[in-house]
């Protein structure tokens, strides 16, 4: 299988079933061997219904369902799991990314890198949400931990499977890993591409992601991001630095 398209799923009733059909038209148009992974993360509304409808509808289909809602990042990992493709793409459920970029994705993926990730260079959000995103970029993403990226939350990427299921991407005592998956990439030696991708204002439903609250749940995971990822690669380094040295 050429790739596996990931879809994190919480309160998007209206969006799925348009969005999945339009990822299995892609599919058919590009000759691409592909799978739709549906995450449905304990919605509240009647997404459950729609991911089972679609299933049933085209074989192509797989579901992936949380009993409760764990957030996105246990959706990610919950998707990077499952995926059978050589190519795993990662993509919000909200119809703001275009569905057309994925074969793209895939073959920039297969010309040898390891993550590919779209870049918004004309957002549709809400100011706050603008600002605050790249604050985050500039200080924390660039400046602080280095990663030569712009658009680190686009919710757009695509990754070789088998890098992303070895990066060790684990949510555990995270608030929201997601928001440091491509500074994980990064420590872990993938190499990362920027391209642009289109986004779109979202058609329907809403946003769950609160302005006021983000930045205070970011800097506390950066924290424990350091302790569990920053400083282990650091001492690795250190580490083998060494140990060529010595052999030198």
């Amino acid at each position: 299988m050429q790739v596996s398209t990931v879809l994190m799923i919480f309160n998007e009733e209206e969006n799925i079933g348009p969005l999945v059909r339009d990822i299995l038209s892609v599919y058919d148009e590009d000759g691409l061997d592909g799978e739709v992974i549906c995450v449905e993360d304990g919605s509240l509304d009647g997404s459950a219904k729609v991911v089972r409808e679609l299933v049933e509808e085209d074989p192509r289909v797989v579901a992936i369902y949380h009993g409760e809602n764990r957030g996105r990042s246990w959706a990610i990992r919950s998707g990077f799991d499952a995926a059978r493709g050589e190519v795993t793409v990662i993509m919000d459920s909200d119809r703001q990314y275009e569905p057309k970029e994925i074969p793209d994705l895939v073959a920039k993926v297969k010309e040898g890198w390891e993550v590919v990730s779209g870049r918004r260079d004309r957002r549709e959000d809400r100011f706050d949400r603008k600002l605050i995103s790249r604050v985050y970029n500039i200080l924390i993403v660039k400046a602080y931990l280095r990663t030569p990226v712009k658009d680190q939350n686009s919710g757009l990427k695509a990754f070789r499977s088998d890098f992303s299921k070895g990066m060790g991407f684990d949510p555990t005592g995270f608030m929201g890993l997601h928001r440091f998956i491509l500074p994980l990439a990064h420590l872990r030696g993938g190499r990362i591409l920027e391209v642009p991708c289109a986004h779109y204002p979202r058609p329907a439903g809403k946003s769950y992601i609160k302005s006021t609250t983000v930045p205070f749940i970011t800097l506390r995971d950066l924290r424990r991001f350091r302790k569990v990822y920053v400083k282990p690669a650091k001492k690795a380094a250190k580490k083998a630095a060494e140990a060529r040295s010595k052999s030198g």
